[in-house]
């Protein structure tokens, strides 16, 4: 998996870091709230493959998250990796059994370090918004992989925006390892 160029969505970062540690790996990260806009997402997608000049570039930015991701990553020398959403990359199959118990949002360290730009700035909501879409869920999962620590005050912001209880479970990263490693070596 060395001198390859990646190009990944900044929710990714630390997970992508840690698994790649020391290789020789040219990665960009696209700004994570860009998901709230499907244009400026596409806009940045094309924009980075079109620097990154190459063949075959690894594109870490689920398949899902917008609807011709696939398309425009084939335009501009890119692959996708086979997950719907970075929430995907890390459960897996996982991911069915954790809905099929409760209507759940889910939450990464990056997505709770980025929640106020996603959801307060990006999509403008303020307090009543959250309740309402917030609202639909019985619980937020935040997918804990031990590589970055839970900022306490921030899960206790985001709650108090949220208003949905959330709960804190372990994930590892063999899912998104066994992704990673398709994507590379594809």
């Amino acid at each position: 998996m060395s001198g390859k160029k990646i190009l990944c969505c900044g929710i990714l970062r630390h997970e992508l870091e840690h698994l790649l540690g020391e290789q020789n790996t040219d990665i960009t990260y696209i700004d994570a709230a860009l998901h709230v806009d499907l244009d400026k997402l596409a806009q940045s997608v094309t924009e980075n493959l079109r620097g990154i000049a190459g063949i075959n570039i690894p594109l870490i930015i689920g398949n899902q998250c917008h609807p011709e991701i696939e398309q425009i990553a084939a335009e501009h020398g890119g692959r996708v990796i086979q997950a719907k959403s970075c929430i995907e990359m890390l459960l897996g199959e996982k991911m069915a059994e954790l809905d099929a118990e409760a209507k759940t949002f889910y939450l990464t360290s990056g997505w709770l370090e980025n929640w106020r730009k996603i959801f307060m700035e990006g999509l403008g909501w303020d307090a009543v918004d959250a309740r309402q879409n917030f609202g639909y869920y019985d619980r937020i999962l935040l997918l804990d992989t031990g590589i970055v620590p839970i900022d306490d005050m921030n899960l206790l912001e985001f709650y108090d925006y949220a208003q949905v209880p959330v709960e804190t479970i372990p994930v590892d990263l063999d899912n998104l390892r066994k992704l990673l490693e398709q994507l590379l070596n594809g």
